[in-house]
């Protein structure tokens, strides 16, 4: 063994020791920069973890992640029911890490919201990473601390949302590509490749939002040359387009009679639920709330309601009525603050005005000056001027997202998440450009317009937050005074060290004198403090409404993402009704080897899979034309002694889908239990006691078993117009 082993052994164990040692800032940074970063961390981990046992389920995923975890199968083909007789209307790769969740934990509101926690903070941490390589240590502690403190992302990360994957998969797709165009080398760049495409399993078309982006910033900045660019960016395509379609290609090589129906298709195609349903159809109009059957409104039009053999009926139940508001709301929404449930929101403008713009777009008008100042500042630079290269990877970013999000029908707030990180970073960069513009001309006197871009910038800011605020004004009624003192103080700070500067060039004392460093002392001093107050001023309201997630009423829900003050709550109960229960007791005592417990309508079986565990067979999808099972099929389930029982509406079936030609067969051949036998009512009211979901205005427990929202509106899954319980037999096939 050589002498420098020994030499070298105890360097290497220092070495060690200082990474288990993370709180400790690494050489080379300033020592405040790590234990800021780690109390931004805790910060988001608090935001986001605050309510985490009281989160809410979003019925129609919750129930698919029930299946999931107690099925590899429906795991794989990401399944409604554990049985995999459809997959849901969209890839549902976003359920994959709340199903392992869930069986690791066990199914709990609380353990489906534990991974949308941990990669909210792991989001934090990437941006907070990529952009101080980009712009140094101060802006990524301020990318990272705007990411934590924008409205719609403190509520997303803590609730069981598909955005929270993709915003993390995005983020480190962007620190990957950000990697490559540093480098030139492919690596980093397939990996951003792999990173969009796992996001693409989470959100579909979606994740592609930020390709743009990423393909001009390597191609403009990256130091390889124009073929090797070429290769590279066609290289990472392909990656990009594997990983992307890797589950729509297991669901065409599969044999159809081998795998899930695919919901959102009328062809059990998973192209077509992919680039049909869930893409072009969007972006060209044909799509609506109603079109797709917004899950948030716990709509079933694609079932025909009753005509589709007993599914929740289209639309929402009312809200507790009566029930009171948040301080400062509006009863009516007539400012066009509410986001009304099952509304989508239209118009090229939407982002700039209520509801959406308290929740994503406070910082608007720096990001827009981070990006004007930024590439006018770097216009002279050279192709691969890396700082030019952030600019235009995360303002292709912004704009992307903003254009895509203007042209299309946004069917809630959680959408407006795409914006959130290219916000965070250009905001960021923004206040160290301005800053650093700032000091260059204090420091040298020479003023120009580009020292008075940050007072400029602070005054614009603050017109945009009280025009913001003022839409909730009651709601926390400090807060416009508060956000127009500061600005004030910002105000009258700056531009008395912008003038002081310039007349103190001006003056007789030469530059080296003691009195000079005195002033410029002292002139430092007053532009930090007017830095501070401009901060103050910029983050005041959307640290207002994030920190707001902490009290239960302003969480947002697992349907929406949105922080602060809100007309229309949604929440999906959290457990079964005494009559479902009833039913569900029933047929468990009696259903013998039966494969499926019974078969019911969707979305009338989404509670009893969510909540009873129990093996429902879904009739129809959750989209209109989805048919999973014929009537055929259903016969010889019977046949065969795998299904026993059916929940099916009251009404008369008319149509000619598969579904309704079952609910009709049914309602003929199959005996009609007595309600009285599992403890229903006969006659008038038995539709909500057989099988019926909580009533309208019952105020029914939320997630948790928390108190009620007050002027909550319940998605009424398992509900409708009254269903009966049916018995069926062989016998009844071959009558």
């Amino acid at each position: 063994m050589s002498a420098t082993t020994f030499v070298d052994r105890p360097r290497a164990l220092q070495q060690a020791h200082a990474r288990w040692q993370f709180w400790h800032t690494p050489a080379g940074r300033p020592r405040w920069n790590r234990p800021a970063l780690l109390g931004i961390a805790a910060l988001a981990a608090l935001l986001y973890a605050w309510n985490i046992t009281a989160s809410d389920y979003a019925g129609y995923y919750a129930a698919a992640v029930r299946s999931m975890s107690e099925s590899w199968k429906a795991f794989l083909f990401t399944s409604f029911d554990p049985g995999s007789t459809v997959t849901l209307d969209k890839v549902g790769g976003f359920l994959w890490p709340q199903a392992l969740s869930a069986r690791i934990f066990g199914y709990s509101n609380w353990a489906l919201t534990l991974p949308q926690c941990v990669e909210g903070v792991v989001s934090v941490l990437v941006i907070h990473r990529t952009v101080r390589r980009w712009r140094g240590p101060a802006a990524g502690l301020l990318a990272a601390g705007v990411l934590t403190l924008t409205p719609v992302a403190a509520s997303m990360f803590g609730h069981a949302l598909l955005e929270a994957p993709l915003t993390m998969c995005l983020v480190l797709a962007a620190d990957q590509c950000a990697r490559a165009m540093l480098s030139g080398r492919l690596r980093p760049l397939l990996l951003a490749a792999v990173w969009v495409g796992l996001a693409f399993q989470a959100a579909m078309m979606q994740a592609w939002i930020i390709v743009p982006a990423l393909a001009v910033a390597y191609f403009v900045v990256s130091p390889a040359a124009l073929r090797k660019r070429l290769g590279h960016l066609l290289t990472a395509g392909a990656v990009l387009c594997a990983v992307s379609l890797s589950w729509v290609l297991l669901m065409t090589v599969v044999p159809q009679n081998s795998r899930p129906y695919v919901d959102g298709s009328r062809n059990n195609s998973a192209l077509s639920m992919v680039f049909g349903y869930n893409g072009f159809d969007r972006l060209s109009g044909g799509w609506s709330m109603d079109a797709a059957n917004s899950v948030q409104t716990g709509a079933a039009k694609g079932q025909g309601g009753a005509a589709r053999g007993g599914g929740a009926q289209g639309g929402v139940q009312a809200g507790a009525q009566g029930g009171a508001k948040p301080s400062g709301q509006s009863p009516t929404g007539g400012d066009g603050s509410q986001l009304a449930v099952g509304a989508p929101i239209s118009g090229w403008l939407k982002l700039f005005r209520a509801p959406l713009a308290q929740q994503i777009g406070w910082l608007f008008p720096l990001a827009l000056c981070a990006l004007v100042l930024g590439f006018a500042t770097r216009r002279k630079q050279r192709r691969t001027d890396p700082v030019r290269g952030g600019y235009l990877l995360w303002g292709g970013w912004l704009l992307t997202a903003a254009t895509v999000m203007s042209a299309i029908n946004v069917p809630h707030a959680t959408y407006m998440s795409a914006l959130a990180p290219g916000l965070a970073a250009l905001s960021a960069a923004g206040v160290v450009t301005l800053w650093r513009a700032y000091r260059k001309g204090t420091v040298s006197g020479a003023g120009g317009l580009r020292t008075w871009a940050l007072p400029v910038t602070v005054a614009v800011q603050a017109a945009w937050a009280v025009h913001l605020v003022s839409v909730h004004a009651g709601w926390v009624p400090w807060l416009i005074p508060l956000i127009v003192v500061a600005a004030l103080a910002a105000l009258g700070l700056l531009a008395y060290g912008a003038v002081r500067s310039r007349r103190e060039k001006d003056g007789p004392s030469p530059a080296d004198s003691p009195s000079a460093a005195r002033g410029r002392n002292r002139l430092r001093r007053t532009g930090t403090a007017g830095l501070i107050a401009g901060c103050l001023t910029m983050a005041a309201a959307p640290a207002t409404w994030s920190l707001s997630v902490l009290d239960p009423r302003y969480t947002g829900s697992a349907h929406s993402a949105s922080a602060g003050p809100q007309d229309v709550t949604i929440g999906t109960p959290a457990h079964l009704t005494d009559a479902q229960r009833k039913i569900l007791d029933y047929v468990e005592r009696r259903k013998g080897t039966a494969e499926y417990t019974f078969s019911a309508a969707l979305l009338s079986a989404e509670p009893y899979i969510r909540l009873g565990g129990a093996a429902v067979l879904p009739l129809g999808g959750f989209a209109a034309g989805t048919e999973p099972v014929t009537l055929e099929e259903y016969q010889r389930l019977v046949a065969s002694g795998k299904l026993r029982f059916a929940l099916v509406g009251n009404r008369s079936t008319a149509g000619t889908s598969e579904t309704a030609r079952i609910s009709r067969w049914v309602r003929s051949a199959c005996e009609k239990v007595d309600p009285a036998a599992y403890g229903g009512r006969t006659g008038a009211g038995a539709g909500q006691a057989n099988g019926a979901g909580a009533p309208a205005g019952t105020g029914q427990p939320q997630a948790g078993g928390g108190q009620p929202h007050t002027g909550t509106r319940q998605p009424q899954a398992g509900g409708g117009a009254g269903q009966s319980l049916h018995r069926c037999a062989p016998e009844d096939v071959r009558s």
